[in-house]
């Protein structure tokens, strides 16, 4: 039971760092950083139309997931603003 547990968690961490690469790959081919995840980037411009509904969408999910995905830290290499 032991082992199944510790499988079901590294699967689950697994799973959850895949979603976070595809998440960052689809927010480079936007023209952001790509070390930046949609959620963060869209937590910085809510003030626009796209990412107000994205942001939206996403509080349905987690409450305030935009605001609590931001990372001050990323961005820099933004290519394209939303």
């Amino acid at each position: 039971m032991k082992k199944f547990r510790s499988f079901f968690f590294l699967l689950i961490l697994y799973l959850r760092n895949i979603a976070v690469a595809v998440d960052q790959l689809i927010n480079a081919l936007l023209g952001g950083d790509p070390d930046e995840t949609i959620s963060s980037r869209c937590g910085k411009y809510k003030h626009r139309k796209i990412c107000y509904m994205i942001c939206k969408f996403l509080n349905k999910i987690e409450y305030r997931h935009c605001e609590k995905s931001i990372e001050i830290d990323e961005g820099k290499r933004e290519v394209l603003r939303l």
